[in-house]
C-alpha cells in the first residue's frame, strides 16, 4: 500500500514540478530521465537510451526491453484490450503483435436508461452491470461536480492521467491514497513503435493523457526559427525532426487538416511534441 501511495504521489508531484504546460507523458512511459533544470520548473532534456541506444532487434515497453519472441505479461496490456503481445522480427526494427480484445459489451445492445456497465482497476472490458432497483442502492460518488455509481469510471479534472473506479468510500480530497484511482499507461508503444522509435513527434489531443497518435517528418515541414537567445550549440540540447535541426523554441509552421489544427514545436529534447487542437465552427 505505501509503495502505491509513493507511486501516485510521485506521479501527481511530476505533473506539478514539470507542469510548465509541456506534456511529457511519452517520456515518462520510455523511462526517460530528465536532465538539467531550464529554470521554468521544467528539466532542460530527457536522456532516452531505448531511442539513442535502440536495439533493432528488440522491443521497448513501459521501460522494459523484451527478446524477439519474449511475451509481455497478458495483465500489462489488459487495459489496451489486448493480449499474448509479443516482440517479433519486423522493418525496420523489431515491433510487438497483439491480439485484440473484442468485449462482449461491443456487440449487445445496452439499455442506458435503466443500466450502468462496471468496471474493475486497469480494465479493458467491464466486469458486469447492474439495473433496475439493485442499480438504486449502489453507493454514490461525486467528482468534478458530477455523480458516479459504484463500479463506474471516472476521470478528476486536476489530472487527466488518472482514472478512478468509484466504491462506496470514495472522497474526492483524497484520491492520491485511493485504492481504486490509478494513473494511466501509454501503449503507443505497442501499437506505435515504428513512428516512436523512427523520428516521430508525439501528438497529444488537449482532453487525453497519453499521445494516441505520431507526426512522421515531412518534406514540406516549414520551420518556424524561435528566440536567438534560444540557439545553443550543445547537440544534446536539440531535437532532430527528419531534416530539421531544431533548437529549443523553435517551431513548425501549424499545420490544419481535417478540422483539426497541429502545432509542433521542439520543447525538451531530443523529441519534438506536438499538440492537436479542434478548430472552432463560426
Amino acid at each position: 500500500m505505501k509503495q502505491r501511495v509513493s507511486i501516485l504521489l510521485t506521479a501527481h508531484l511530476v505533473c506539478i514540478v514539470l507542469g510548465c504546460n509541456v506534456p511529457i507523458k511519452h517520456y515518462e512511459t520510455m523511462k526517460c530521465t530528465p536532465v538539467g533544470d531550464n529554470g521554468s520548473d521544467c528539466p532542460t532534456s530527457f536522456n532516452c537510451p531505448s531511442i539513442t541506444e535502440h536495439d533493432k532487434s528488440k522491443c521497448y515497453f513501459n521501460g522494459k526491453t523484451y527478446a524477439l519472441s519474449e511475451q509481455i505479461p497478458n495483465e500489462l496490456v489488459s487495459p489496451f484490450c489486448s493480449a499474448l503481445c509479443y516482440c517479433r522480427n519486423a522493418s525496420p526494427f523489431a515491433q510487438f503483435r497483439c491480439t485484440h480484445i473484442d468485449c462482449a459489451e461491443f456487440f449487445q445492445q445496452f439499455d442506458y436508461d435503466n443500466c450502468i456497465r462496471t468496471y474493475k482497476p486497469n480494465s479493458c472490458c467491464s466486469s458486469g452491470k447492474v439495473c433496475g432497483k439493485e442499480r438504486n442502492t449502489l453507493a454514490k460518488c461525486h467528482l468534478n461536480g458530477d455523480e458516479y455509481l459504484a463500479g463506474q469510471k471516472m476521470h478528476p479534472a486536476t489530472n487527466k492521467c488518472l482514472t478512478c473506479i468509484c466504491h462506496e468510500k470514495f472522497n474526492e480530497a483524497n484520491i492520491a491514497y485511493d485504492p481504486n484511482c490509478y494513473e494511466s499507461i501509454c501503449g503507443f508503444e505497442l501499437f506505435y513503435a515504428k513512428q516512436a522509435y523512427n523520428g516521430g513527434a508525439p501528438v497529444y489531443y488537449e482532453d487525453r493523457c497519453c499521445p494516441w497518435e505520431w507526426r512522421m517528418p515531412k518534406d514540406t515541414d516549414q520551420l518556424v526559427k524561435g528566440p536567438e537567445k534560444n540557439k545553443i550549440d550543445d547537440p544534446t540540447l536539440h531535437c532532430q525532426y527528419g531534416k530539421l535541426t531544431m533548437n529549443v523554441g523553435d517551431s513548425l509552421k501549424p499545420e490544419v487538416y481535417d478540422g483539426n489544427t497541429y502545432k509542433c514545436s521542439c520543447l525538451i529534447p531530443p523529441l519534438v511534441q506536438c499538440v492537436k487542437t479542434k478548430n472552432s465552427k463560426l
